[in-house]
């Protein structure tokens, strides 16, 4: 796999292929750790502060795409019209970039809790691409009246342990899918969900997501609607700040042919691979 500078030189290389996994990665803030993220308008402003394709374009530049929601893409399409589902269940808001909005909701937000100024912990892995990621939402969130933002890089396992426990105030969390389909991501957010890390919860997220794996396991498009109305709670309540797709970008010769590639699950099948000659 290609990383970011790889990427940029490589663009214009006849053998540059461009993947698009089922794994994004999205900021998460700790309700249980931070009274103030229990408010609705401070969430949002968390979220507003953070411009996506600045964070793509300029800082990952390996060719990540900013996300449209928490369910990224390749996870399904609408059994009747083929409409994707993160195009169906967009909720572009939850997504946006409006610095000035996001400072009038976090000043709103402010005075509902009480709260005068925020002194948060970022937990982030130590790698390379996840101190460039965290500095960038540092310096996004600073710009938030009363904000101040820590940054705490730790090795991956010990990270993973820490979000297990929910011992954290603010994270960078990864999720991809082991098969395309909505569910795989939105469970995540379920009621005593062991991923379920930040606190969130929502009573109608929880029955639409019962309605579509139980009265509407076997009933396609009514299962579909319960999977974009949650997936649209979700976002509405900016149960969590999605940032990024990831891209696999590599290198292959053009003589490789017959490459299956999956974007969820075991990504590579070689069965029907061959060389040219």
């Amino acid at each position: 796999m290609l990383s970011g500078q790889q990427v940029k030189n490589n663009q214009n290389n006849p053998d540059f292929v461009k993947r698009l996994p089922t794994a994004t990665s999205r900021l998460e803030l700790n309700q249980t750790k931070v009274k103030a993220f229990k408010n609705l308008d401070i969430r949002k402003a968390f979220s507003l502060a953070i411009d996506r394709q600045q964070l793509t374009k300029n800082v990952l530049q390996d060719g990540s795409e900013p996300a449209k929601g928490f369910v990224p893409a390749n996870m399904g399409n609408n059994p009747k019209t083929g409409q994707a589902f993160n195009d169906e269940a967009s909720v572009p808001s939850a997504v946006a970039y409006n610095l000035d909005q996001a400072k009038s909701l976090l000043k709103k937000g402010y005075t509902q809790t009480g709260v005068k100024k925020l002194n948060l912990t970022l937990l982030v892995s130590d790698t390379d691409s996840s101190k460039d990621t965290a500095e960038f939402l540092q310096s996004s969130l600073e710009k938030l009246p009363g904000v101040k933002v820590t940054i705490s890089s730790i090795p991956f396992v010990q990270l993973i342990s820490r979000q297990a426990a929910k011992n954290y105030q603010m994270t960078v969390q990864s999720w991809q899918s082991v098969f395309a389909d909505p569910i795989n991501y939105l469970d995540v957010y379920e009621k005593g969900a062991s991923y379920n890390t930040s606190g969130y919860e929502s009573a109608k997220f929880d029955k639409l997501l019962s309605e579509s794996e139980d009265q509407n396991a076997n009933q396609p498009e009514k299962r579909w609607q319960n999977l974009v109305a949650a997936e649209k709670v979700l976002m509405n309540d900016q149960g969590t700040v999605p940032l990024y797709q990831s891209t696999q970008s590599q290198l292959i010769r053009s003589n490789v042919k017959g490459i299956v590639y999956n974007p969820a699950g075991v990504p590579f099948d070689w069965k029907t691979t061959y060389i040219k000659n």
